[in-house]
Protein backbone atom coordinates (compact mmCIF):
# COMPACT_ATOMS: atom_id res chain seq x y z
CA UNK A 1 0.00 0.00 0.00
CA UNK A 2 1.57 3.29 -1.15
CA UNK A 3 0.47 6.89 -1.62
CA UNK A 4 1.64 8.91 -4.63
CA UNK A 5 1.45 12.72 -4.46
CA UNK A 6 1.62 14.16 -7.98
CA UNK A 7 2.98 17.65 -8.63
CA UNK A 8 1.02 17.78 -11.89
CA UNK A 9 2.00 21.37 -12.59
CA UNK A 10 5.62 20.18 -12.68
CA UNK A 11 5.48 16.74 -14.32
CA UNK A 12 2.20 16.96 -16.28
CA UNK A 13 0.87 13.72 -17.73
CA UNK A 14 4.33 12.13 -17.90
CA UNK A 15 4.35 11.90 -14.12
CA UNK A 16 1.37 9.53 -14.22
CA UNK A 17 3.31 6.94 -16.20
CA UNK A 18 2.88 3.67 -14.35
CA UNK A 19 -0.53 4.41 -12.85
CA UNK A 20 -1.98 1.37 -14.64
CA UNK A 21 0.22 -0.96 -12.59
CA UNK A 22 -1.09 0.25 -9.21
CA UNK A 23 -3.50 -1.82 -7.13
CA UNK A 24 -6.65 -1.07 -5.18
CA UNK A 25 -4.48 -0.68 -2.08
CA UNK A 26 -2.68 2.34 -3.56
CA UNK A 27 -3.72 6.00 -3.46
CA UNK A 28 -2.89 8.73 -5.98
CA UNK A 29 -3.40 12.40 -5.07
CA UNK A 30 -3.02 14.75 -8.03
CA UNK A 31 -2.28 18.39 -7.22
CA UNK A 32 -3.38 20.56 -10.12
CA UNK A 33 -2.39 24.20 -10.46
CA UNK A 34 -4.97 26.96 -10.92
CA UNK A 35 -3.80 27.58 -14.49
CA UNK A 36 -4.45 24.00 -15.70
CA UNK A 37 -8.01 23.74 -17.01
CA UNK A 38 -7.95 20.55 -19.08
CA UNK A 39 -6.37 17.09 -19.09
CA UNK A 40 -5.44 15.08 -22.22
CA UNK A 41 -7.87 12.27 -23.05
CA UNK A 42 -5.09 9.64 -22.78
CA UNK A 43 -4.30 10.81 -19.25
CA UNK A 44 -7.95 10.82 -18.25
CA UNK A 45 -8.39 7.25 -19.57
CA UNK A 46 -5.31 6.07 -17.65
CA UNK A 47 -6.76 7.55 -14.45
CA UNK A 48 -10.19 6.02 -15.02
CA UNK A 49 -8.70 2.60 -15.76
CA UNK A 50 -6.45 2.56 -12.72
CA UNK A 51 -7.38 0.31 -9.81
CA UNK A 52 -5.89 2.82 -7.36
CA UNK A 53 -7.97 5.33 -5.43
CA UNK A 54 -7.41 8.64 -7.29
CA UNK A 55 -8.07 12.05 -5.77
CA UNK A 56 -7.64 15.43 -7.43
CA UNK A 57 -6.85 18.60 -5.48
CA UNK A 58 -7.41 21.71 -7.59
CA UNK A 59 -5.60 24.79 -6.33
CA UNK A 60 -7.82 27.85 -5.97
CA UNK A 61 -4.99 30.37 -5.71
CA UNK A 62 -1.88 31.21 -7.72
CA UNK A 63 1.36 32.14 -5.94
CA UNK A 64 5.01 31.13 -5.95
CA UNK A 65 5.37 27.55 -4.66
CA UNK A 66 1.70 27.54 -3.60
CA UNK A 67 1.08 24.03 -4.93
CA UNK A 68 4.35 22.75 -3.44
CA UNK A 69 3.41 23.94 0.04
CA UNK A 70 -0.03 22.40 -0.30
CA UNK A 71 1.50 19.08 -1.32
CA UNK A 72 4.05 19.17 1.52
CA UNK A 73 1.33 19.96 4.06
CA UNK A 74 -0.86 17.13 2.77
CA UNK A 75 2.09 14.74 3.00
CA UNK A 76 2.75 15.80 6.58
CA UNK A 77 -0.85 15.16 7.61
CA UNK A 78 -0.79 11.71 5.99
CA UNK A 79 2.49 10.75 7.64
CA UNK A 80 1.22 11.95 11.02
CA UNK A 81 -2.00 9.96 10.58
CA UNK A 82 0.13 6.84 10.40
CA UNK A 83 -2.14 4.83 8.07
CA UNK A 84 0.40 4.52 5.23
CA UNK A 85 4.12 3.79 5.50
CA UNK A 86 5.21 4.31 1.89
CA UNK A 87 4.97 7.65 0.07
CA UNK A 88 6.18 8.97 -3.28
CA UNK A 89 6.39 12.62 -4.34
CA UNK A 90 6.15 12.71 -8.13
CA UNK A 91 7.99 15.86 -9.17
CA UNK A 92 11.17 17.10 -10.83
CA UNK A 93 11.52 19.75 -8.11
CA UNK A 94 14.53 18.89 -5.94
CA UNK A 95 13.37 21.30 -3.23
CA UNK A 96 11.13 18.49 -2.00
CA UNK A 97 14.29 16.79 -0.72
CA UNK A 98 14.06 19.12 2.30
CA UNK A 99 10.63 17.68 3.10
CA UNK A 100 11.91 14.14 2.65
CA UNK A 101 14.92 14.79 4.88
CA UNK A 102 12.69 16.14 7.65
CA UNK A 103 10.58 13.00 7.82
CA UNK A 104 13.58 10.74 7.34
CA UNK A 105 15.07 12.05 10.58
CA UNK A 106 11.83 12.49 12.52
CA UNK A 107 9.60 9.54 11.63
CA UNK A 108 11.05 6.05 11.83
CA UNK A 109 9.40 3.32 9.79
CA UNK A 110 8.15 5.64 7.04
CA UNK A 111 9.58 5.58 3.51
CA UNK A 112 9.36 8.76 1.42
CA UNK A 113 10.93 9.08 -2.02
CA UNK A 114 10.85 11.59 -4.87
CA UNK A 115 10.45 10.30 -8.43
CA UNK A 116 9.74 11.80 -11.85
CA UNK A 117 7.00 9.25 -12.57
CA UNK A 118 4.85 6.77 -10.66
CA UNK A 119 6.76 3.94 -12.33
CA UNK A 120 10.19 3.38 -10.75
CA UNK A 121 13.08 4.67 -12.82
CA UNK A 122 15.53 2.17 -14.31
CA UNK A 123 18.83 2.08 -12.41
CA UNK A 124 21.56 4.25 -13.85
CA UNK A 125 24.45 2.50 -15.52
CA UNK A 126 27.24 1.70 -13.14
CA UNK A 127 30.15 4.12 -13.31
CA UNK A 128 33.53 2.77 -14.39
CA UNK A 129 35.47 1.31 -11.49
CA UNK A 130 38.17 3.97 -11.57
CA UNK A 131 35.63 6.81 -11.45
CA UNK A 132 33.64 5.14 -8.69
CA UNK A 133 36.74 4.65 -6.57
CA UNK A 134 37.71 8.29 -6.97
CA UNK A 135 34.44 9.35 -5.34
CA UNK A 136 34.70 7.14 -2.28
CA UNK A 137 35.11 8.85 1.03
CA UNK A 138 38.02 7.38 2.95
CA UNK A 139 37.96 6.93 6.71
CA UNK A 140 40.54 9.67 7.25
CA UNK A 141 38.31 12.23 5.53
CA UNK A 142 35.29 11.06 7.50
CA UNK A 143 37.29 11.46 10.70
CA UNK A 144 38.30 14.98 9.66
CA UNK A 145 34.67 15.87 8.96
CA UNK A 146 33.56 14.55 12.34
CA UNK A 147 36.29 16.53 14.05
CA UNK A 148 35.30 19.77 12.34
CA UNK A 149 31.62 19.49 13.26
CA UNK A 150 31.88 17.68 16.61
CA UNK A 151 30.45 20.70 18.48
CA UNK A 152 27.30 20.63 16.33
CA UNK A 153 25.87 17.49 17.99
CA UNK A 154 24.76 15.93 14.70
CA UNK A 155 22.89 12.64 14.45
CA UNK A 156 24.38 9.61 12.62
CA UNK A 157 21.90 10.30 9.82
CA UNK A 158 23.21 13.83 9.46
CA UNK A 159 26.78 12.56 9.20
CA UNK A 160 25.73 10.13 6.46
CA UNK A 161 24.03 12.94 4.58
CA UNK A 162 27.20 15.04 4.74
CA UNK A 163 29.29 12.08 3.56
CA UNK A 164 26.90 11.67 0.60
CA UNK A 165 27.31 15.33 -0.32
CA UNK A 166 31.09 14.92 -0.31
CA UNK A 167 30.84 11.88 -2.58
CA UNK A 168 28.15 13.09 -4.97
CA UNK A 169 28.58 16.85 -5.32
CA UNK A 170 31.32 18.21 -7.56
CA UNK A 171 31.64 21.87 -6.59
CA UNK A 172 31.47 24.16 -3.59
CA UNK A 173 28.19 25.75 -4.66
CA UNK A 174 26.39 22.41 -4.72
CA UNK A 175 27.90 21.51 -1.34
CA UNK A 176 26.59 24.80 0.07
CA UNK A 177 23.12 24.26 -1.41
CA UNK A 178 22.99 20.71 -0.11
CA UNK A 179 23.91 21.74 3.43
CA UNK A 180 21.38 24.59 3.43
CA UNK A 181 18.72 22.17 2.18
CA UNK A 182 19.51 19.76 5.01
CA UNK A 183 20.05 22.20 7.88
CA UNK A 184 18.33 25.43 6.76
CA UNK A 185 20.08 28.66 5.90
CA UNK A 186 21.93 29.78 9.04
CA UNK A 187 23.17 26.39 10.25
CA UNK A 188 23.83 25.12 6.74
CA UNK A 189 26.01 28.14 5.98
CA UNK A 190 27.92 27.61 9.25
CA UNK A 191 28.57 23.95 8.39
CA UNK A 192 29.63 24.96 4.88
CA UNK A 193 32.23 27.36 6.31
CA UNK A 194 33.57 24.55 8.51
CA UNK A 195 33.73 21.96 5.73
CA UNK A 196 34.52 23.76 2.47
CA UNK A 197 38.31 23.44 2.76
CA UNK A 198 38.28 19.69 3.41
CA UNK A 199 35.72 19.30 0.59
CA UNK A 200 38.05 21.03 -1.87
CA UNK A 201 40.94 18.87 -0.69
CA UNK A 202 38.86 15.71 -1.11
CA UNK A 203 37.97 16.64 -4.69
CA UNK A 204 41.58 17.55 -5.48
CA UNK A 205 42.76 14.20 -4.12
CA UNK A 206 40.13 12.39 -6.21
CA UNK A 207 41.34 14.07 -9.41
CA UNK A 208 44.98 13.22 -8.73
CA UNK A 209 44.33 9.49 -8.24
Amino acid sequence: MATYLIDYENVNRNGLSGIKSLTEKDTVIIFVGNMINDVPVETLMAILNSMALVKVKKMKKTADNYLDFQLATCLGSLVAAGEDKEFYIISNDRDFEAVIDYWRYNKAGVSIERRNTIAPQPPAEAAPAAAANSLKLDNATKKTIRGLVKEEKLSPGHYNSIYNLFMNESELKSLHNGLVRLFEQKRGKHLYDLLKDVFEQHKADAVSR
